[in-house]
């Protein structure tokens, strides 16, 4: 039995921490003993006797948990097996601690994630793949949401641009949704129209500022912004929105956009009058340096349902 070095040593047992007591000598210098002494076990691989360690705390005995480890070549294998597993659950359960502490602040400060009743409905598979394009682009997303850790160690996202009604919402959506339930990951998913406008909402929230609320579209794990181009574009919308993908760029954290325009259209389209262009090309610059672009450009399929 190993006495815990945390406990002070009196003068009778000595300054010996690693001192080894049999459980009767551990019983006559007054130890209580929490619970009964585990039997040995024996190594699966070599046949070694593996005994419980006690550790004394405020007199008291706490058995260790696991056996002695053999030092068997196999043995040794198991125990680093072991560990590792153990390790990668502690990481696992850190980063849901995270991710939950994490959404409560979204919560908190934007109400939800932003993906409204109707598009909570976006899933893969209701998503109409019936042509060849529209079974790629289809591909294209579900590879993105199946392999997103690769996407937020890289800062990979995704530019979705196309004509109105081929589907790219629901893609962006459907992403959201598995990398929502499924993985429990932290996304964020609004219009650029509501983006801006919680950002104002801010202004009118007692223990809210601007500040907090552009941290959490700066730091989410997976920010989605739809239907950029349609907002009314002013200097502060596009300093706002600069702000926010410049910071996501620079810190690779992925980000994924849905526009109508080609992005000649969308620089004239996000342009506030009486300004230059120079901040909304660094957007779209930003944005398609570090994303796959798809372009989504086929017959409404709204218009033929």
């Amino acid at each position: 039995m190993q006495e815990d070095s945390r406990r002070p040593a009196d003068s009778e047992e000595g300054n010996n921490p690693n001192k080894v007591y049999s459980e009767e000598e551990a019983r006559q210098r007054g130890l209580k003993f929490i619970s009964p002494q585990k039997p040995d076990e024996i190594c699966e691989f070599c046949g070694k006797k593996l005994h419980y360690e006690g550790f004394v705390w405020m007199k008291s005995v706490i058995w260790s948990p696991t056996p002695q480890r053999c030092t068997c070549p196999q043995g040794v294998e198991k125990w680093k097996q072991y560990d590792e597993e153990q390790a990668r659950k502690r990481l696992e359960e850190k980063q849901r601690e995270q991710y939950a502490a994490l959404q409560l602040k979204i919560t908190k400060l934007l109400g939800s994630s932003g993906i409204k009743k109707r598009f909570q409905q976006r899933r893969f598979d209701n998503f109409v793949a019936d042509t060849p394009a529209r079974q790629r682009a289809y591909n294209v997303a579900k590879a993105y949401a199946d392999t997103f850790d690769k996407h937020r160690a890289d800062g990979t996202g995704l530019y979705i641009e196309g004509t109105n009604g081929t589907g790219k919402t629901h893609l962006a959506a459907a992403i959201a949704m598995q990398l929502i339930t499924v993985l429990h990951i932290p996304v964020i998913c609004k219009t650029a129209s509501d983006l801006l406008l919680d950002i104002k909402a801010a202004f009118d929230k007692e223990g809210v500022s601007e500040a907090h609320v552009l941290e959490i579209y700066k730091t989410v794990d997976l920010l989605i912004i739809d239907d950029l181009g349609k907002e009314q574009c002013t200097d502060w919308s596009i300093s706002t929105l600069y702000s926010i993908v410049n910071d996501r760029y620079e810190e690779m954290r992925p980000t994924i956009i849905t526009t109508n325009y080609n992005s000649d259209n969308l620089v004239r389209t996000l342009t506030p009058k009486g300004y230059d262009n120079l901040k909304v090309i660094a957007i779209i610059s930003r944005l398609r340096e570090v994303s796959q672009v798809m372009t989504m450009a086929w017959e409404d399929y709204r218009s033929t349902r």
